[in-house]
């Protein structure tokens, strides 16, 4: 049995400046956003994780450090398969963005993919963005909308089937 623990990374200053898509790499945690993280890592200090995953982006690596140094250093393995998705995890009757969709969902299908077959850390956290995190549940068999910075979502993995355990947030305000 692993346990997973699938996050969105802390209020960014695009965030709270209203700009779509993330605010690409130029999108910095605010102190907003850094006790979000804190807390969120405060939350999880009883689990036992192993290592962190993470987007490249900024916002997502910050985020995975705060949560690291609260579980001793745990480390942070950059995959950039779980970068932001620009346009989220959704669907389009528009067949072009419906295969941007399609592609997206299937890189970060396949991120999971790597990180499940990895055999070295066995309770591991993913901290990634809004659209990713939404799809990583859909990976695991859970639909989920609106996603609140630095919510996360725990599930198991137990002889190749997913099991949702809980879904926690630092008391942030949702954040799309």
């Amino acid at each position: 049995m692993r346990n997973f623990y699938f996050f969105r990374h802390g209020q960014t200053n695009a965030n709270v400046a209203g700009i779509p898509g993330g605010g690409g790499i130029s999108a910095v945690l605010t102190d907003v956003g850094i006790n979000q993280a804190v807390h969120l890592a405060e939350i999880l200090q009883d689990k036992n994780i192993d290592a962190i995953y993470s987007s490249p982006m900024p916002r997502a690596v910050h985020t995975a450090q705060i949560v690291s140094e609260h579980h001793g250093g745990v480390p942070i393995i950059i995959d950039d398969g779980l970068s932001d998705a620009a346009f989220g995890f959704c669907y389009s009757d528009n067949a072009d963005m419906q295969q941007r969709i399609d592609d997206n969902f299937n890189r970060i299908r396949d991120a999971l993919g790597r990180i499940i077959a990895q055999n070295e850390y066995m309770d591991v956290a993913v901290a990634s963005h809004g659209g990713v995190t939404r799809a990583l549940c859909w990976a695991a068999g859970m639909r989920v909308d609106a996603i609140k910075n630095c919510q996360c979502f725990h599930f198991v993995l137990d002889d190749d089937r997913w099991h949702f355990v809980e879904s926690f947030d630092s008391d942030s305000d949702v954040v799309n």
